[in-house]
C-alpha cells in the first residue's frame, strides 16, 4: 500500500505540478494550500484548501488541521515562520512523521542567501524546528554549510530545486542572436544595469547587425522600461514584450537567444534557461533562493562583479557566439544530470522512505 502523505503549501505553484505529480505516482499524495491554487492541468494529487486566518503576517489554521494531519503517515511542511501552524508540527504529540521542504537558509531581498553569515535568534528558533523533523528537505546542498554540522545529516535530503522544460534544445532551427531577460521588472533586479550595459555595448560596436535584447515580464518598471527604450529610439533592439507564461512560447526565445542576463537575481529562471541550453550570467553576489549555485564560473554560465564588466560580457557575447554556446551545450547537459522534475521529486520520495523505514 502506498504511504498516505500530505504537503502544506501556501500557494500550489504551477511550476510546481510535475513534480507533485512525479510524487504522487509514488504515494498517496494530498497537496493542501492556504492562499492559491495555480494548478491549471491535470493533477495526480488531492487538492485541499484550508481554513486558515491571516494575523499580521501570521498565517493560523483552525483546530481541524491538526485532526487532518493525524490522518496522514508523513506531513511534508513549508518551512516558513509566517506559517505558525506548520511550523509547531514537531514539536506536538502525534503519530505521523513530519518533513520540513525548504530553502534550508532564511533569504529575501533584504537577506541574502549567504551560508557564511552568524546566525540570529531567528535563525535558532528556525534550527530547533529543523531539529525536531523526522527529515529535513533542501532545495540545495549549500544549505548544510550554514548550519555547520548542528543538524543530523543523515536525515537531509536534497530535492534540488527546479522548473520543467520543454523536450528537446531547439525550437526549429532559429538562428541564435538575442540576450534575454526572463522575470518580473523591479529595480531590485538592476534590470537597468542591463539595459544601460547593452546601449553602452552597442554604441561601442562599430559593426552593423548587432545583437537585440528581449525582455520578457511585466512589474512597475515596465511602463518606465518602454519609454527609457523610445528615448533612446531602441525599440528595434531592445524589444519589450510583457509576460509570457506559454511555455511553447518561451522555448522559442530561449532557442534564438546566446545568454539570458539576470543582474541581480538568480531564482528558477537559472534552471529554465539552462534547460533549454542557455548559459546564465549573473553577479557573483545576485539575490538568490540557492540556485544560483547551478552556475560554474565559464563553464555554463558567468558571473561578473559590476557593470563595467557586464558591458565587457555583451560585447564578447557578439562577438564571440560560438564560446557562448558551448556553454550553453554544458548548461543542457548539466540540467539533464543534476535539475530535472524527476531528481527533484526522488529527493522528496526518499525522505519520506526514510521515515516510514
Amino acid at each position: 500500500m502506498k504511504p498516505k502523505v500530505l504537503l502544506l503549501q501556501g500557494t500550489i505553484s504551477s511550476y510546481r505540478i510535475p513534480v507533485y505529480n512525479i510524487i504522487a505516482q509514488n504515494m498517496d499524495l494530498t497537496v493542501a494550500y492556504t492562499v492559491k491554487n495555480e494548478c491549471k492541468v491535470k493533477a495526480l494529487f488531492n487538492v485541499v484548501k484550508l481554513d486558515s486566518k491571516k494575523i499580521g503576517g501570521l498565517f493560523f489554521i483552525k483546530d481541524s488541521f491538526r485532526k487532518m494531519c493525524a490522518q496522514y503517515d508523513v506531513v511534508i511542511f513549508l518551512a516558513d515562520l509566517h506559517y505558525f501552524s506548520f511550523c509547531l508540527l514537531p514539536f506536538i504529540s502525534r503519530n505521523y512523521k513530519v518533513i520540513p521542504w525548504t530553502i534550508g537558509v532564511r533569504a529575501s531581498y533584504t537577506l541574502r542567501y549567504d551560508v557564511t553569515r552568524k546566525k540570529n535568534f531567528i535563525d535558532r528558533v528556525y534550527g530547533l524546528i529543523l531539529k525536531k523533523s523526522d527529515a529535513i528537505i533542501f532545495y540545495m546542498k549549500e544549505s548544510i554549510k550554514f548550519w555547520n554540522g548542528s543538524l543530523d545529516e543523515n536525515k537531509i535530503f536534497i530535492a534540488h530545486n527546479t522548473v520543467e522544460v520543454l523536450k528537446g534544445k531547439m525550437v526549429g532551427n532559429v538562428k541564435k542572436e538575442s540576450i534575454l531577460f526572463v522575470g518580473t521588472l523591479y529595480k531590485e533586479k538592476k534590470i537597468y544595469e542591463l539595459i544601460e550595459a547593452f546601449i553602452e555595448a552597442k554604441s561601442n560596436c562599430i559593426k552593423p547587425n548587432f545583437l537585440k535584447l528581449e525582455i520578457i515580464g511585466k512589474g512597475e518598471e515596465f511602463d518606465n522600461i518602454k519609454r527609457l527604450i523610445k528615448s533612446f529610439d531602441l525599440t528595434e533592439s531592445i524589444i519589450l514584450h510583457g509576460a509570457i507564461y506559454d511555455e511553447k512560447i518561451l522555448a522559442t526565445f530561449f532557442s534564438k537567444s546566446i545568454v539570458c542576463v539576470s543582474p541581480d537575481q538568480a531564482g528558477l529562471s537559472v534552471v529554465k534557461s539552462m534547460g533549454y541550453g542557455v548559459p546564465y550570467v549573473t553577479r557573483a553576489n545576485a539575490i538568490t533562493g540557492g540556485e544560483r549555485f547551478n552556475i560554474i564560473d565559464n563553464y555554463n554560465g558567468l558571473f561578473y562583479n559590476a557593470k563595467e564588466e557586464l558591458v565587457d560580457i555583451i560585447e564578447d557575447v557578439y562577438e564571440n557566439p560560438t564560446k557562448y554556446i558551448s556553454m550553453g551545450e554544458n548548461a543542457y547537459d548539466y540540467y539533464h544530470d543534476n535539475c530535472t522534475p524527476d531528481l527533484m521529486a526522488q529527493g522528496v520520495i526518499d525522505a519520506v522512505e526514510f521515515t516510514l523505514n
